[in-house]
C-alpha cells in the first residue's frame, strides 16, 4: 500500500498542519520511515513523536540530506531552508496534492468534499464504514472523537479522506466515490472566478470512477450536479435521497432518510439542521457503495464529533464553552442557529477572521452571520501566511455586525485578552461558542480556567 514509487525515507515539511499530520501518520503506519518538521512545536507534532515518529520545530537542513523523498504542505514557501537543502542534493520534493494522488492511486478513495462540512461528513463516514462491518483507512482533517486520531490504517482495501478543494488539491486525488457537500465562493485565490470553481467541481466529478452525490439544496452544489448530470441528497423534491421529517432538537437532529428503497429514521448527535444534510450525505453515498444501511445509520447515531466541529469544551459555573471551526459566514450562521436552539439564556459568539484576504471580502456577511448572537465579541484578524493589509481588521467585522442589528459588539483586537475581558460578563445559563480557524482554539481553555478561579468576578 502507497508504494510511492519505492521511496521509504521521507520528510514531511509542515507536519503539524491537520492534513499533513494525517498523511503522515498514514506513511509510518504503512512501513515509510517518517520525519517530519514544523515552524513551531504543536500537539500534533507531540502526537507523532507518540508514534514513534521523529519530529522537530525549526529548520534543521542538516537533517534531510539522506531522504529519497520530500513532501511539502501547500503553504510552506520554495525558500524553506529544508526545502533549499533538498533540492540542492537532488532530493525530490512533492507538495501534498501530488502525494495524494500517488497515494490514492494505489487504494480505492472515497470521500466529501465542499465548502463546508467536509471535516464532520468524513468522519461520520468513518464512523459508518465501521458500524456497517468495514474497517477502511482514514484521513480527516482533524482528531475523530470516537477514535482518538485523524487517521489510521485498517484493515479492508479502501480509504476515507477529506478531499480539500483548496490549492485545486481534489484535482489530483483518484476517486472511486464523492459526496460534493456545497459549493460556495471560497478559496478564490486558486481558481479566480466562481464559475471557474463550479467548473472545476464539474470535472472532479465527471472523473470519478463510481458514485458521485451533491447536495443539492445548496444552489452552487445543484448547479455542478446539473451540469454533471449527478444525483442529489437534501430537502429538495427531486433529490434521490430525501431528507423528511426533520426534528430539531437541542442536543441533535433527527429525519427520515428515503432513496434507493430505503426508508429509516436517523438521528445525528448534533444540533442543526446542516448535520442532517451531512449525515445524509454520508449515508446516501453508503447506500450507493452498497454498504449496510442499518448499520451505517447506527454509525451516525454514535458518532461523537470531531475536535472544533461545535466541540463542547466543557461547564463551569453554569457557563457553557463550545468550539468551532467556523470562519465563513456560512458556517457561523450555521453553528450559531443550532445553538440559538439549545435553550441557553443567551449565545455569545467570539469570532476571530481569518485571513487579510478572506476578511476584505466577507466582512459584511460575517456581520450579519455574528448578528444572530446575543452578544458579539470580535478579535483582529488571524493572518496566517498573509501579511497584514491596509484597513483590514476586525473592526470592520464588528462594524458589520452592528449594521445587522447586533444587540452588544465588543471589539478586542487581541486574543491574548479576550478570555480575561469576557469572563467577568458572564452568567449563569450562557453559552459561549467560539469561532474562527486560528489561535482562537486557545480562548475556551483560557475562559474555563478563569471561570473555574476563584477571583472571576461575573455580573
Amino acid at each position: 500500500m502507497f508504494d510511492l514509487d519505492g521511496r521509504r525515507r521521507i520528510h514531511v515539511v509542515g507536519v503539524g498542519g491537520a492534513g499533513m499530520s494525517g498523511l503522515a501518520k498514514l506513511l509510518a503506519e504503512s512501513g515509510k520511515t517518517i520525519t517530519g518538521s514544523d515552524i513551531r512545536r504543536s500537539s500534533r507534532l507531540d502526537a507523532l513523536s507518540d508514534l514513534g515518529i521523529e519530529v522537530w520545530s525549526g529548520h534543521r537542513p542538516e537533517r534531510v540530506a539522506d531522504v529519497e523523498l520530500m513532501v511539502i504542505s501547500s503553504a510552506v514557501p520554495d525558500q524553506d531552508p529544508e526545502v533549499e537543502a533538498a533540492l540542492r542534493g537532488g532530493v525530490e520534493v512533492w507538495r501534498r496534492p501530488r502525494l495524494l494522488g500517488a497515494m490514492t492511486a494505489d487504494i480505492r478513495t472515497v470521500g466529501p468534499t465542499g465548502t463546508h462540512g467536509k471535516t464532520s461528513s468524513a468522519a461520520m463516514l468513518v464512523e459508518a464504514a465501521r458500524a456497517a462491518g468495514e474497517d477502511p483507512s482514514f484521513a480527516v482533517g482533524e482528531n475523530v472523537i470516537g477514535l482518538g486520531t485523524n487517521a489510521g490504517l485498517g484493515v479492508d482495501p479502501w480509504l476515507v479522506l477529506e478531499v480539500d478543494e483548496a490549492f485545486r488539491t481534489f484535482e489530483e486525488v483518484n476517486l472511486s466515490g464523492l459526496v460534493i457537500t456545497n459549493v460556495e465562493a471560497e478559496h478564490l485565490e486558486h481558481f479566480d472566478t466562481v464559475d471557474n470553481l463550479e467548473s472545476t467541481f464539474v470535472r472532479v466529478a465527471r472523473g470519478v470512477e463510481g458514485p458521485v452525490l451533491a447536495g443539492i439544496d445548496d444552489p452552487g452544489a445543484r448547479r455542478v450536479a446539473e451540469r454533471a448530470g449527478i444525483p442529489g441528497f437534501g430537502l429538495s423534491a427531486d433529490a434521490r435521497w430525501r431528507i423528511v421529517d426533520v426534528v430539531e432538537e437541542t442536543a441533535g437532529v433527527s429525519f427520515r432518510l428515503v432513496g434507493g428503497g430505503f426508508s429509516q429514521r436517523v438521528r445525528a448527535p448534533f444540533p442543526g439542521i446542516h448535520m442532517a444534510r451531512n449525515a445524509a450525505g454520508v449515508l446516501a453515498l453508503c447506500g450507493e457503495l452498497g454498504l449496510d444501511l442499518d448499520g451505517a445509520v447506527e454509525g451516525i447515531a454514535g458518532y461523537r464529533g470531531v475536535r472544533r466541529r461545535y466541540e463542547h469544551r466543557g461547564l463551569v459555573r453554569g457557563v457553557t464553552v463550545v468550539d468551532d471551526y467556523a470562519h465563513h459566514p456560512s458556517e457561523v450562521a450555521a453553528t450559531l442557529r443550532a445553538a440559538l436552539r439549545s435553550g441557553h439564556r443567551r449565545v455569545w459568539a467570539i469570532f476571530q477572521p481569518h485571513l487579510y484576504s478572506r476578511t476584505g471580502q466577507m466582512f459584511t456577511g460575517l456581520g450579519a452571520a455574528l448578528a444572530l448572537a446575543d452578544r458579539v465579541v470580535v478579535t483582529d484578524v488571524y493572518g496566517a501566511r498573509e501579511e497584514p493589509r491596509p484597513g483590514i481588521t476586525g473592526e470592520l467585522v464588528a462594524a458589520a455586525a452592528r449594521r445587522a442589528g447586533a444587540r452588544e459588539v465588543a471589539y478586542l483586537p487581541h486574543r491574548s485578552e479576550v478570555a480575561r475581558m469576557v469572563a467577568p460578563w458572564l452568567e449563569e445559563g450562557d453559552l459561549v461558542v467560539v469561532m474562527g480557524a486560528g489561535d482562537i482554539t486557545m480562548v475556551p481553555t483560557e475562559l474555563l480556567a478563569l471561570l473555574a478561579g476563584e477571583g472571576t468576578n461575573r455580573g
